[in-house]
């Protein structure tokens, strides 16, 4: 079924991709034409935020359409923490319950089945490494993929693979209910790889120079930090065409006028400006904001300037397929699609020109307050603030001149850790997950999370 527009329900088409930068898509820092083109004829949000500057805490706020202080605290492994999703409804239960067939591809292992991701979804795959053959013991899985490793060309699938799966699903529906198909791209985050050459050559430059940036970051020359710009926009580029000839299939296919696109990212990229790379646990602008675009029905062609959260996209999904929204969702529809009866919470601290955003909650707390002019950074006993008007870069320091503002907009943190902030805080209540047998400690090697 190709969705009904006019009276029913829409396709819905979510893509994530990692650790893509708002400023790459509008202010033309990479070359994306496919991306220009949906922003052109649809709604775009020129100052969307993520809940958290890396994937585990931002995707199950995404998903789940509540901050990562209101879920729970998770270790994932001794190095990396998240939050889990855990019984909480999502974008897919939402949908899966409103007659929506569902798919989900990617293959980042910290999205996968392992942490709640495919809840909702009918079809699955996050290409866990022989995800589902029982007859290997977990020993067997792990040594294969460390075999596996060395004759990849990439630590994850990449994109127009992702993409040709994707279209593979299309093709396989035979049903007449609408769709809702979640593809979440790889490429952009490191290591980056340059797209002309020898793939393994590349493989090998890339992985050793990002490594050296995320754990020597001092030692970085000017001329390095280009190079890692260089290959950063190459990837983001080649993402961009691969996106495309996704959107070319739903045309050829006759999908794309009766299904939503809706486009964002977990979260940005450091390239030094606060002294690190790769997306470290600190709250900065070029970490947390990021492009968000529907197009599609329904969606007119305008920008807008309005501040507003990855929260807010399971509220407007869920709107747009005509379902209740749940009361558990804590955003609102985005402007534009809040017209649809949904009242917002009462008790919402965000919202109204204000986005939250979290990076750590136990033992010590790391979070902030962005509004359009100023951002208070909390992390721990440390106070900043920063007047994004004249220090749009977050370099001075300001809170001891500004008080009363630092402590209007701590207030606000205060008031939002009251109302949703349950995990925030050592209350002994850490769950943890397993990974040990399930084949993904070598990918999770290759995406930095693990040394």
């Amino acid at each position: 079924m190709t969705g009904d527009p006019s009276g029913g329900q829409p396709n819905i088409l979510l893509v994530t991709i990692d650790s893509l930068r708002a400023d790459h898509v509008y202010s033309n820092a990479a070359e994306t034409p496919s991306l220009d083109r949906l922003v052109e004829r649809g709604r775009s949000y020129s100052t969307a935020f993520a809940q958290g500057p890396f994937t585990t805490f931002s995707m199950p706020s995404l998903f789940t359409s509540q901050y990562p202080s209101d879920l729970q605290y998770t270790e994932l492994t001794e190095s990396t923490i998240g939050v889990s999703i855990g019984d909480n409804p999502t974008i897919g239960t939402v949908l899966c319950e409103n007659g929506y067939e569902t798919a989900g591809f990617h293959s980042n292992p910290l999205l996968s089945n392992l942490f709640g991701f495919d809840r909702g979804f009918d079809v699955f795959d996050a290409r866990l490494p022989m995800d589902g053959i029982d007859a290997l013991s977990g020993r067997t899985k792990v040594l294969a993929d460390k075999l596996l490793r060395l004759v990849r060309k990439h630590p994850y699938l990449p994109a127009e693979k992702l993409t040709q799966r994707g279209l593979d699903w299309l093709d396989s529906r035979d049903g007449d209910e609408p769709f809702f198909l979640w593809l979440h791209y790889m490429d952009v985050h490191g290591p980056y790889q340059p797209k002309s050459g020898n793939s393994y050559w590349n493989k090998y430059r890339g992985e050793r120079l990002w490594r050296k940036a995320v754990t020597s970051p001092t030692e970085i020359t000017d001329d390095e930090r280009e190079t890692l710009r260089a290959w950063y926009r190459e990837e983001v580029t080649y993402t961009d065409r691969c996106l495309g000839r996704f959107l070319d299939g739903l045309r050829e296919r006759d999908q794309f006028a009766d299904t939503v696109v809706a486009v964002t990212a977990d979260h940005g990229e450091q390239f030094g400006e606060h002294g690190t790379y790769s997306h470290p646990h600190q709250l900065y602008d070029e970490l947390l904001h990021v492009p968000l675009v529907f197009a599609g029905p329904d969606c007119d062609s305008t920008t807008v300037d309005e501040i507003v959260e990855l929260t807010d996209i399971a509220p407007t999904l869920a709107t747009m397929a005509g379902s209740s929204v749940p009361d558990a969702f804590v955003g609102d529809p985005l402007p534009g699609f809040d017209d649809r009866g949904h009242e917002p919470a009462d008790d919402r601290t965000s919202g109204d020109g204000v986005a939250i955003a979290e990076a750590n909650l136990v033992p010590d707390y790391a979070g902030c307050v962005r509004t359009d002019r100023w951002k208070y950074i909390r992390d721990g006993d440390s106070e900043l603030l920063f007047d994004l008007s004249a220090d749009p870069t977050e370099q001075t320091d300001i809170g001891d001149d500004e008080e009363a503002r630092r402590a209007e907009l701590a207030e606000h943190l205060d008031d939002h850790l009251a109302v949703d902030g349950r995990s925030a805080g050592s209350d002994g209540s850490v769950a943890t997950v397993d990974i040990d047998g399930q084949g993904t400690e070598e990918r999770l090697k290759d995406l930095g999370y693990l040394e």
